[in-house]
């Protein structure tokens, strides 16, 4: 498959998404979905007398079904409105997309509260993607139109057309992301995906530097992880600026670019499937690039976009225990287990920042670091291990702003134990049990610019999707069998835009 290709699969005119229209009306939709809320279902039977003599239920996931002029209306409980977030309204409005979507209506309406357009508008697209983007057969119908309405209509129609354009750019961001995650490794590999990012950044107007394979031979522990693979490493930095011009101080946004991680010479085995996901990280960082583009936004203060890319493979040349690398700072790795590869990429790229990009002020790692963050979080939560308590408590605001909830570990240095006898350091802890995820984000924070005073050191965030993107693409009532969840798009185009 081309890089030509692999953009047409990207562009969403060509993923049968539904067109969202916000109007006063539901003339012509197949189907109605109206939300009902706990304690309100009075006010929902005077607005639609229909249901005068109906039991409605508000409480979650209660349906009653009424047919009137030939429209089914579907009353379906959400339970208190004052419990409900970001998150549980955008599954609400995806879900009932994808169930409405079982009679094959032509035209699909959903009443919404004014507040939770951009999340109806995220919601049903997110909802909407086929995840058979590879598949031969033929297309199947058409995507119904979907019609949303409030209340507030015409007093907030800016306002709701605004929700609707930053919900749509959102949900474009994730879908990238969700596209790249399901893309086989034999065609998303370190380089075909270093080509795709040079040719987004083209498309999208955004300066972009691909590193050569000179450039790059300092970063021996991103070099280390491809050396059993076909595919050499890749590093791509994509810059966006205020508008007003560069900013004295920036940001370094750091994706996980794990093409594919077999485990390297101590293998997964058996639990191989799904490692093709291993580079959802940087897509997470390329959809939000995407998102910030698209809604209009501006970022801050300059902002890098790290796309640190590999693909960890069995091989003659293979990175071993006991090998030892230099890191792009100079700092020596002693290479403990094969399959902590994520934070050894993760660690050059925080080394290139800051060699190469002026004024860093803040470090931003994402990656399906670790398995340990699964254990302790399930996939409700994202990990984030975090240097500041400023920095932890504004990362928690926005992940409670758009759904994507995170949730501090303990930032404690005795919890480094990444020493080695032999060289500075060791790429994974001697206990790799107990607080996994936190060492493998203390081993990044080892690369960390050190200042003198702690007052001046920089911020660093690491966030562990591991388990939130929830990558075994078993499906959920909210989306399509086949996609991850495209988790972390929304949290960092808030955090890092004005």
């Amino acid at each position: 498959m081309t890089t030509k290709e692999i953009m047409n699969l990207l562009d969403p005119k060509n993923q049968n998404l539904p067109e969202i229209e916000f109007r006063d009306n539901f003339k012509g939709c197949d189907i109605l979905v109206v939300p009902v809320f706990e304690g309100e279902e009075n006010a929902v039977k005077k607005s639609h007398p229909v249901s005068a003599h109906a039991k409605l239920d508000g409480k979650k996931g209660e349906k009653t079904q009424l047919v009137k002029d030939g429209q089914i209306i579907q009353f379906v409980g959400v339970g208190p409105k004052a419990k409900q977030s970001s998150r549980t309204m955008r599954r609400f409005f995806g879900a009932g997309y994808l169930s409405s979507m079982a009679i094959k209506p032509k035209s699909i309406g959903f009443e919404c509260p004014l507040e939770w357009i951009q999340e109806a508008t995220v919601g049903i697209h997110v909802a909407a993607l086929n995840p058979g983007i590879l598949k031969t057969k033929p297309k199947k119908d058409p995507a119904p139109a979907v019609v949303i309405n409030s209340q507030a209509f015409s007093s907030k129609l800016s306002m709701a057309k605004a929700s609707v354009k930053t919900g749509m750019a959102i949900a474009e961001g994730k879908n990238l992301m969700r596209i790249l995650g399901a893309m086989p490794p034999n065609l998303l590999h370190p380089q075909s995906y270093a080509e795709l990012v040079v040719e987004l950044a083209k498309k999208w107007g955004v300066h972009c530097k691909r590193l050569t394979d000179k450039e790059r031979e300092p970063y021996q522990l991103l070099n280390a992880v491809s050396a059993g693979s076909a595919h050499h490493a890749e590093m791509v930095i994509l810059t966006l600026h205020p508008k007003k011009g560069a900013s004295a101080k920036s940001v370094a946004v750091i994706g996980k670019g794990i093409c594919y991680d077999s485990g390297g010479v101590q293998s997964k085995g058996i639990n191989m499937k799904t490692m093709k996901e291993d580079m959802n990280g940087s897509a997470s960082v390329l959809g939000t690039v995407l998102t910030i583009l698209k809604s209009g936004t501006e970022v801050k203060q300059t902002t890098h976009f790290i796309l640190a890319l590999a693909e960890n493979m069995m091989g003659c040349n293979a990175m071993r225990a006991d090998d030892i690398y230099v890191a792009g700072d100079g700092q020596t790795v002693e290479i403990w287990n094969t399959d902590a590869e994520g934070r050894l990429v993760l660690a050059d790229g925080i080394c290139y920042a800051k060699k190469e990009l002026k004024g860093v002020e803040r470090y931003i790692t994402i990656a399906t670091l670790t398995g340990h963050v699964l254990i302790a979080y399930g996939e409700l939560y994202t990990g984030m291990c975090v240097n500041n308590e400023e920095l932890s408590k504004e990362v928690t605001e926005v992940g409670k702003q758009t759904g994507d909830l995170v949730f501090a570990g303990p930032w404690d240095m005795e919890f480094d134990d990444n020493d080695s006898p032999n060289c500075d350091v060791a790429s994974q802890s001697k206990n790799t049990r107990d607080a996994g995820w936190i060492k493998a984000a203390l081993f990044m924070y080892r690369f960390m610019p050190k200042a003198k005073n702690e007052k001046d050191q920089a911020g660093f965030c690491h966030l562990d999707i591991a388990g939130s993107i929830d990558m075994d693409a078993s499906g959920r009532p909210w989306r399509q069998k086949g996609l991850n969840s495209g988790v972390g798009i929304g949290l960092l185009a808030q955090l890092l835009t004005k």
